[in-house]
């Protein structure tokens, strides 16, 4: 009996640990969209996306495959001297909830019969698809999760990041230590954003990595940073950071 025992929950933990992140729930057309509207509203905020019709219903057409789904819209941008313009999306779920890890957008006269425009319309208009009427957030002023232990780790990884570029191609600061202030970010985000103090520098730290389940950028646990460039962007980039970010010191060995 006691063999029988030991064999039946090394077959049990076995099993656990074959369901592992497939346990995540199958997506949804709704928890798709909802993604989408949410990545609308980082793209209005924080990259300064002037076509987006914000408060408008929109047609988006999405197929869903287990724990990824494809979507594509051809009235969600209004892109001036353009007459028709497709967004594509790639939305997967992750253990956090859905998150859009791809977002293409076409010319749809221009670059109909291109390779990259078919294929990800192709991905959409398969057997399985249907039609969903999605009204847009009319703001999208931040509000922010609470912390969660994902975000904690999450922040510990752009932190270390950020580290790890002023360390390897940033100006070394007086006395190994820099003042950083860190904007905040929800888990789904593409990007992060921080202002580095003594140069005046507003950094982009990319949140998604060639894994799409990752958070914390892969099997590397790093997330790639770079410098925005100097312009109008970097500059709305600026006052978010200081309106909706933290200080911290950051020290260079």
């Amino acid at each position: 009996m006691r063999g029988l025992g030991a064999g039946l929950i090394a077959a049990f933990l076995a099993a656990l640990l074959a369901v592992g992140p497939a346990a995540t729930a199958d997506l949804t057309p709704a928890q798709a969209a909802d993604a989408v509207k949410r990545h609308v509203c980082f793209s209005t905020t924080w990259w300064g996306d002037p076509y987006v019709r914000l408060g408008q219903a929109v047609t988006v057409d999405v197929r869903v495959d287990g724990h990824a789904a494809y979507l594509w819209s051809e009235d969600m941008r209004a892109v001036p001297r353009v007459k028709r313009w497709a967004d594509s999306y790639v939305v997967v779920q992750r253990q956090g909830g859905p998150v859009v890890t791809q977002r293409s957008g076409y010319n749809v006269d221009l670059l109909r019969g291109e390779p990259a425009y078919e294929r990800e319309r192709r991905r959409v208009y398969a057997p399985g698809g249907q039609r969903l009427a999605v009204t847009l957030p009319t703001t999208c002023e931040p509000r922010f999760q609470p912390d969660s232990p994902l975000k904690a780790e999450m922040r510990a990884v752009l932190i270390a990041s950020l580290t790890n570029a002023v360390r390897t191609w940033g100006r070394r600061p007086a006395g190994g230590q820099v003042r950083m202030t860190i904007a905040d970010f929800d888990i789904d985000y593409p990007e992060a954003f921080a202002l580095r103090q003594d140069t005046g520098e507003v950094l982009r730290i990319a949140l998604l990595s060639a894994d799409p389940m990752s958070y914390t950028g892969g099997r590397a646990r790093q997330y790639v940073v770079t410098p925005a460039a100097k312009g109008p962007v970097a500059a709305k980039l600026r006052r978010l950071i200081l309106r909706h970010g933290q200080t911290r010191v950051i020290s260079v060995r």
